[in-house]
């Protein structure tokens, strides 16, 4: 649905174009002409937002079904309990959408850094093309100067522009954390009966669906606040507190250790192994795309002046010759417009990250791989739980490197 308005969206502006384009010609020295820049730079921009968001919706599907067999190779057996079996684990509520946000902030982003590259263009198409003046070169000047004041006016005003998308992100990673805090009964649930617990979980996941940027980074602690303002770590009671009653062996305990292997360690892996060769493969298209234009300009440069020298003295330059000098004139902020995206996407730091991660599941893995098959006692559920709260570190580190490397107090634009 979404698809087809982004399409339906595109098409109409493009026959506004087409409709002002024909006025124009029908009717020149008209205000038909002298806006005609002004319209052809809000299509271009149109087409642009909309064509990403369609571009990104194209390749998320090609990635899913390049993956198939991989997703299929993780599939639990039909004997592995979904977390949603066990008590007190419940659903991720509705809410913030990830996707749409991270769709919403990098379709702005991509086009505040092409809006410099417009501008340029429509600048150099004027000063070669209609040096002598007239209505349509008063028009690429008014369309230069609001493409100019279009992104001043977005850079003041959308500052913070990543918040929505980075807030929704770790949400619903807090979220989805907390289901599994429950499957082993750790932190705040180790302990607890299933009517305590059941309490707990909802004043927690109540608190954290109205949670402020910063009350997430405190809800991300593992670890409890200690009236005196100290902090008591969950690894450390979890050792503490092995030998206590109160704290029972679940009697399905090898049910939740196969659960958590699969549900949430070799899933969380598998998504960390597709994330980064995402982002690395955006990096190598970016880069090589990058080196290109920059060929392509040290080239063009060249041509343009080979071109001139041609000029016979006091003769204008021909059509060739200053369609040239547009290419030559745009070609700089090109480069400058893929670099501003390559910064904006992040593939590189973001792919390290998510290897990174990848490697220390892995290691979680192979531990909890060790500890399925022995007895269940007191000392294998406290290594267990020791285990899921390693794990749980080693993801919410990965999402506070994630929301560093993409979190922006505003966009960054040059001209």
């Amino acid at each position: 649905m979404r698809a087809a308005v982004r399409v339906a969206t595109a098409v109409g502006a493009s026959a506004v174009l087409a409709g002002w384009i024909l006025a124009a010609v029908s009717v020149p020295d008209s205000a038909w002409v002298g806006t005609l820049p002004s319209v052809a730079a809000v299509w271009a921009l149109t087409l642009l937002h909309h064509g990403y968001l369609l571009g990104r919706e194209w390749a998320h599907r090609r990635r899913r079904r390049a993956s198939r067999e991989r997703r299929e190779a993780w599939a639990p057996g039909a004997g592995i309990r979904p977390p949603l079996d066990y008590p007190n684990v419940l659903r991720r509520p509705p809410g913030d959408v990830p996707v749409g946000s991270q769709g919403q902030y990098r379709a702005t982003g991509i086009r505040l850094a092409v809006l410099p590259l417009l501008a340029v263009l429509f600048l150099t198409a004027h000063t070669v093309f209609l040096a002598e003046g007239g209505g349509l070169a008063v028009g690429f000047v008014v369309a230069e100067c609001l493409l100019l004041g279009a992104l001043v006016w977005t850079v003041w005003t959308e500052q913070d522009p990543s918040r929505p998308w980075v807030t929704a992100r770790v949400r619903a990673e807090l979220f989805r954390r907390e289901m599994f805090l429950v499957l082993a009964g750790v932190g705040p649930y180790l302990g607890r009966s299933d009517a305590d617990a059941a309490l707990v979980r909802d004043a927690r996941t109540t608190l954290l669906a109205d949670a402020d940027p910063g009350a997430l980074d405190r809800f991300a602690r593992l670890a409890d606040e200690e009236p005196d303002g100290g902090q008591r770590d969950w690894r450390d009671e979890v050792w503490r507190r092995a030998g206590d009653p109160v704290v029972a062996v679940p009697g399905d305990l090898d049910d939740r250790m196969r659960t958590y292997l699969d549900h949430r360690i070799r899933r969380q892996r598998l998504f960390m192994e597709l994330a980064a060769e995402k982002c690395e493969r955006s990096e190598g298209v970016l880069g090589r795309t990058a080196k290109g234009v920059v060929l392509s300009a040290v080239a063009i440069a060249v041509s343009y002046a080979i071109l001139l020298a041609a000029v016979p003295d006091g003769a204008g330059p021909p059509f060739l010759t200053a369609l040239v000098a547009v290419l030559a004139a745009g070609l700089p902020p090109l480069c400058n417009t893929v670099l501003a995206v390559q910064n904006l996407l992040a593939g590189q730091r973001l792919a390290v990250s998510y290897r990174e991660t990848r490697l220390e599941l892995l290691g979680h893995e192979n531990a909890l791989r060790r500890l399925l098959g022995r007895p269940g006692n007191a000392e294998l559920a406290a290594a267990f739980r020791a285990l899921v709260l390693r794990a749980e570190a080693s993801l919410t580190e990965e999402t506070r490197r994630w929301r560093i490397t993409v979190a922006k107090p505003e966009f960054d634009a040059g001209l």
